[in-house]
């Protein structure tokens, strides 16, 4: 092997994908780069999501580009994909080397001697039992830094083979949080988005709640802002909104999943909640802080979703007080109970029903935004002159002031074809 290797990476799917492929960088041998370019790569490394057929057919379709832009390159294929289907994987000619998610962190020392492993490492994910990344994402082209403090899901929902990829729930201890948290904000950054595959589950496995340890956050760290990523309607109490209403540091954006307004396909999807329960949630936080952004995700075409189940997650939608939306088309996921059943639906009906979501989704987001028109937001600085408030609306502003990761005011000026305008009026808050 030469002694100077060049290394691509390929990630797909959600951000603690993304977090876990820049671990991998962060602990690759000295004599390994990382470029773009595949064409002159030793090595490409990709981090597989398995969430939706569209996932699964872009990495198929990327891996057939790979090999034809450059025949000698080492395939190395990680992630969720990974984990669940490694037998499927192995009879691809085009990839060289297995590693699933159990082992994912092994890869720096793989890539280095690869001679020395099989074209699997592949192991049960559920004895993985507790939380061993010691890893946060200090990338210095980021505005802010993200630290997964959970990853496994202990939940049976019958459309997910996330649990199959990712394991058991487990959470990262307090102590190492806190010390993660104080290091991020020493380094320069205002910010630490807060990530997790299950986060409302965060302490389940240490004896302490998501509330506790925000509040431990907040009495123990210096770092402005906390924001979190999605959590479950049935793990939000009233106390866990009352806490981040009286909180100075959490931002106040919610990302809480709904997936379907509708009780009948809740209770297909085997969803721990009601529409009313998550109805009541959201109503709350608005009451609560009025000025708080709330999306959420929605799956459209889960088998059995009629016209009239559909029409009525979207009325609800249309009338709720939800201001963007994720929206995921059904796709079956080999394993799982939605996958066996016999009323699918066609997908004609998904594709059209999930552009109907995302002009619904653009038309919340933009009146959203209105709201704040004229007002004044506090955000931070992103790259491209773009600010994004604490409430999460992402502000085009009019000049290069500071940079990435400074606090500042912004005032809202105008939405103008899905965008929104800004001035900064204060270029920094101490």
């Amino acid at each position: 092997m030469k002694s100077n290797q060049l290394v691509s990476f390929i990630t797909y799917g959600c951000k603690v994908n993304q977090f876990d492929t820049d671990k991998i960088i962060s602990n690759l041998p000295e004599n390994f780069t990382v470029i773009d370019d595949i064409s002159l790569s030793d090595f490409c490394i990709i981090n597989t999501c398995t969430v939706t057929d569209n996932t699964d057919n872009q990495f198929f379709k990327d891996l057939k580009r790979i090999k034809k832009i450059n025949p000698k390159i080492k395939v190395l294929v990680t992630g969720c994909l990974a984990q669940t289907s490694p037998d499927k994987l192995s009879k691809l000619k085009n990839v060289d080397l297995i590693v699933d998610n159990a082992n994912k962190y092994l890869i720096p020392k793989v890539i280095k001697e690869p001679d020395n492993y099989q074209n699997e490492i592949v192991s049960n994910i559920f004895d993985i039992k507790t939380f061993d990344d010691n890893y946060q994402n200090l990338k210095e082209d980021r505005s802010r830094a993200f630290l997964k403090i959970q990853d496994g899901c202990n939940y049976r929902c019958t459309f997910c083979i996330i649990p199959f990829a990712r394991g058991r729930s487990r959470s990262m201890k307090v102590s190492e949080i806190i010390q993660k948290i104080n290091e991020l904000y020493s380094l320069g950054f205002n910010e630490v988005v807060l990530t997790g595959i299950h986060l409302s589950s965060y302490g389940k496995d240490l004896n302490i709640t998501l509330i506790e340890l925000l509040n431990i956050i907040e009495s123990d760290t210096d770092m402005p802002n906390i924001r979190l990523s999605s959590i479950d309607p049935a793990d939000t109490s009233i106390d866990f909104i009352d806490s981040i209403c009286e909180s100075k540091k959490i931002c106040p954006s919610f990302h809480i999943s709904l997936q379907s307004a509708t009780d009948e396909i809740l209770k297909d999807m085997k969803r721990r909640y009601k529409i009313n329960i998550f109805d009541d949630l959201i109503k709350y936080i608005r009451n609560k802080i009025p000025h708080a952004c709330i999306g959420t995700d929605v799956i459209t075409g889960f088998p059995g979703e009629t016209n009239v189940l559909f029409e009525r997650t979207f009325d609800y939608i249309k009338n709720s007080e939800l201001n963007y939306l994720h929206v995921f088309p059904y796709s079956d996921r080999k394993g799982t109970k939605a996958s066996m059943r016999n009323d699918k639906i066609s997908d004609y009906e998904k594709k059209k029903r999930s552009k109907l979501l995302r002009s619904l989704s653009s038309d919340l987001k933009n009146n959203f935004a209105s709201r704040f028109i004229g007002k004044e937001l506090v955000g931070i600085k992103e790259k491209n002159n773009k600010i994004r408030t604490n409430n999460y609306i992402d502000v085009i502003i009019e000049s290069e002031i500071y940079n990435p990761g400074d606090i500042g005011t912004v005032l809202i000026n105008k939405v103008e074809n899905n965008k929104v305008f800004g001035k900064i009026i204060n270029p920094q808050i101490q």
